[in-house]
């Protein structure tokens, strides 16, 4: 986790697709996954508000990055971060942008945000689970691109959520 404390991640989010700072994050997602439960506990715990917004911001560049490779994989380990994230982050309403954008990906993949919380539902915290839940319940006009301010950019292989 102290790889994300890196002063490198200020204007994560603004950066190009896909840029080195992506592979950092995925490495430490990648770890986590794999890790056993009381492992990925101490990860989470060590996480600090600045790791968990690099997580965040990690998870809406991935979003953009799945549509663009057609990967459901992708999606999964942005939605990882996302639930890695959620306890951490001083405001929880900043993973509303990339669930929104992950939700939106989802779809144009032919999958759902559902689905996919179900399958990395075992790799996260139970109340993390459930914030991801309660997202995915809401009315599709209140999880939507729009509501969150996001719009899709570009297409294809330039797609960007911004």
């Amino acid at each position: 986790m102290s790889r994300l404390k890196d002063g490198r991640f200020y204007g994560y989010l603004r950066h190009p697709l896909p840029h080195e700072r992506d592979t950092i994050v995925d490495a430490v997602v990648t770890s986590y996954v794999k890790a056993a439960g009381p492992v990925r506990q101490r990860a989470i715990d060590d996480l600090d508000t600045r790791g968990a917004s690099v997580l965040s911001v990690y998870g809406q560049r991935m979003a953009s990055a799945a549509v663009r490779a057609g990967s459901v994989d992708t999606l999964r380990r942005g939605l990882v971060a996302v639930g890695m994230a959620q306890a951490r982050l001083r405001d929880a309403r900043e993973n509303l942008y990339p669930l929104a954008a992950l939700h939106d990906a989802a779809s144009l993949l032919g999958t759902s945000l559902r689905n996919l919380i179900t399958e990395v539902s075992d790799s996260l915290p139970t109340s993390a689970v459930e914030e991801l839940r309660a997202f995915d319940q809401r009315q599709e006009q209140d999880k939507s691109l729009a509501a969150m301010g996001l719009r899709r950019l570009g297409g294809g292989q330039t797609l960007l959520y911004s």
